[in-house]
């Protein structure tokens, strides 16, 4: 998976762990995570203390996320229209949000 991070000084390693750990079907444990990338527990820490490597972890999860957005809208639109109280609480303070950030300029949330 190639972002604009792997411009920074990250190793093989480095890369595929944090792509592991961004990616949601990924269901281990950090341990698990550490033997399949052949990196010791205490090393993964280190890593996890590099602003590169944060920095390229951050930006594969926003990557995971931002596509998974539209089904997750959608889904939480159906448990609204099946009138789950929790869904339309949700949906009104998520539109709130997304109001006000429009009004600053940024836009997160297109009606569906």
């Amino acid at each position: 998976m190639a972002t604009k991070s792997n411009k920074i000084d990250l190793n093989a390693k480095q890369r595929k762990l944090a792509e592991m750990l961004a990616n949601p079907d990924f269901n281990g444990t950090i341990t698990e995570l550490c033997e399949r990338c052949s990196v010791a527990r205490s090393t993964f820490y280190k890593w996890m203390d590099l602003p590169q490597f944060r920095k390229y972890l951050e930006e594969l999860i926003d990557k995971f996320a931002d596509s998974e957005l539209s089904t997750v809208w959608k889904a939480l639109v159906r448990r609204c229209a099946l009138g789950d109280v929790q869904a339309i609480r949700l949906y009104f303070e998520v539109r709130e949000k997304a109001i006000g950030e429009k009004e600053d300029g940024v836009q997160i949330i297109d009606d569906v």
